[in-house]
């Protein structure tokens, strides 16, 4: 055999050793990458970033809900705490006549010269919680709202007894202890009727509790509601003045739903406590219940979303002082106002005339 195959035969024979070798250093590449790689991660140098999941923060939200009569006069509200953390709402009805802690206004005059944000800024102040969302709803939106649910069953308090002009629907007879069952206008007429003995403040009395039965039955009766939520928000929002956008709704709809889902009864009112002035044309909070209302608020951490609603900065409570001084303050507020407000039997009685006027139509 010549020399020039037996070095052919011996080049050939070295190609498998080089590739071997070839292979080998890359593969103890890789590891080396690998290992390195581990030892960065494991000691948070890099990566960490990366394998962190978002945290969800669960929302709650303070929405404001206030009726305007068919004189186009605020009313009453509601200020309602959809709190999904605790699994609770709390409910806290206001008079129109309530003041405003920062310029001794009532809600109802504040709304005829500053309309809903004005309230909203209001209410801001005198409760020291921060507002997420407001609406008006007209009587007959009110009205429809509890309809949904065939209205609330109420135990009176005492006798109430209240006889319309024409001696139709809109009269109220109601023995005390009796159980009824009140649709959705003989709620809105329980809360501005003059039928109970402590005056105004049973009407607030009485509104707290329509709206926190009612919230309570929208849970007991969780498949309506998941039917008609997007209903519920058209009756709420539709030529209302409000500023609930779509975008609000769906976020507050999300935990609603998962809130249904946990087959509770989760509403909870807190009735104002405070001094009304003589003639009944305001209502002033007293410290105390802001105080009280503020607890109950914080039970949510502060970090969560709407739990900043909690304005620890601005007192939004009155004195105790200023409570006892609330005949002074009904003389600030403008005389207008208190004419409306000191008759209240006469400002029912003409609502009932145009309701009936409605009816009629």
């Amino acid at each position: 055999m010549s020399s020039a195959v037996k070095r052919k035969k011996k080049k050939r024979s070295q190609a498998p050793v080089a590739l071997v070798y070839v292979v080998t250093v890359l593969v103890f590449m890789a590891l080396l990458f690998m290992l390195a790689l581990y030892l960065l991660k494991t000691y948070h140098i890099i990566g960490n970033e990366v394998e962190e999941e978002p945290v969800v923060k669960v929302q709650t939200f303070n929405d404001l809900f206030a009726r305007v009569n068919s004189k186009g006069d605020l009313a009453d509200m509601t200020l309602v705490r959809i709190d999904p953390t605790t699994n609770g709402i709390l409910v806290v009805p206001m008079s129109g006549a309530t003041v405003n802690s920062a310029d001794n206004q009532t809600m109802m005059n504040v709304y005829k010269t500053a309309g809903m944000a004005g309230v909203k800024e209001a209410v801001e102040n005198t409760l020291g919680m921060k507002v997420d969302n407001y609406a008006t709803l007209s009587n007959d939106a009110f009205e429809r709202v509890y309809d949904i649910y065939g209205g609330i069953t109420y135990t009176a308090p005492e006798e109430l007894y209240y006889l319309s002009k024409t001696n139709d629907y809109n009269d109220i007879s109601i023995l005390k202890g009796e159980l009824a069952t009140l649709s959705g206008r003989q709620v809105r007429l329980l809360t501005q009727y003059p039928v109970y003995s402590n005056g105004r403040q049973g009407n607030n009395e009485f509104l707290g509790e329509a709206v926190e039965s009612l919230v309570n039955s929208m849970f007991q009766q969780d498949y309506i509601t998941e039917d008609n939520l997007d209903n519920i928000y058209g009756i709420i929002t539709a030529n209302s003045d409000t500023d609930m956008n779509a975008d609000d709704f769906k976020l507050q709809k999300t935990y609603i739903k998962e809130m249904l889902a946990g087959g509770i009864t989760p509403a909870q009112k807190m009735i104002p406590e405070g001094v009304w002035s003589q003639d009944e044309a305001t209502f002033t909070i007293n410290g105390d219940f802001i105080t009280k209302l503020k607890e109950k608020a914080a039970e949510t951490s502060p970090e969560l979303g709407g739990g900043n609603a909690i304005d620890n900065s601005a007192t939004g409570a009155l004195t105790e002082g200023a409570a006892e001084g609330t005949t002074d303050t009904a003389a600030q507020t403008e005389a207008p106002v208190q004419e409306e407000a000191a008759q209240p039997e006469a400002d029912a009685a003409e609502e009932q005339t145009e309701d009936n006027a409605q009816a009629a139509e």
